[in-house]
């Protein structure tokens, strides 16, 4: 019979302990993370990716953001990093700011940085402020820096915001 009991109260502070835990991992600050797919031929050196944040969180709130880069890529690329231009524009197209993020692949042994699933690998870039945006949207403008006409095996692009400070 006190097994029984046991069990009773220990099962909802395991499910207490579990929700905390996940509170704490969901709460970082994000504000928007998006991936926007590359062509599968590679990506073009004229090709841009568009992001579009409206959340309400520009307009209610005057915050400065941190902004970094997500890359999924494939075994077979072959740069050491990958480079991109940021702008970040108003609805309206006036310009905000323009950035550069690294985003680095390998170290510097040739092992690949990142997570994986598969064949497929994931990484992320550096962070970089981004002005307090006050505005109704922001355009993240994103191209590659590559140096060459298609980067290839690259997959998805995607652009993460999160409070600055958080």
């Amino acid at each position: 019979m006190a097994k029984g009991i046991r069990r009773k109260v220990a099962l909802p502070r395991l499910e207490q302990l579990l929700l905390a835990l996940l509170l704490l991992v969901s709460c970082d600050g994000t504000v928007y993370h998006h991936f926007e797919p590359v062509e599968a031929s590679g990506w073009a050196a004229d090709d841009t990716l568009t992001f579009v944040y409206s959340g309400a969180d520009l307009a209610s709130r005057s915050t400065a953001m941190e902004m970094a880069l997500q890359v999924r890529y494939g075994a077979g690329y072959e740069y050491k990093d990958l480079r991109v231009r940021v702008e970040t524009l108003r609805a309206d197209t006036s310009l905000l700011s323009v950035d550069t993020l690294c985003c680095r692949m390998y170290d510097d042994r040739g092992r690949r940085l990142g997570s994986t699933a598969g064949t497929m690998y994931q990484n992320g870039s550096n962070t970089v402020s981004v002005a307090a945006l006050c505005c109704d949207a922001v355009i993240l403008k994103v191209t590659h820096l590559m140096g060459s006409d298609y980067v290839r095996n690259i997959f998805d692009i995607g652009v993460k915001l999160t409070r600055a400070g958080l």
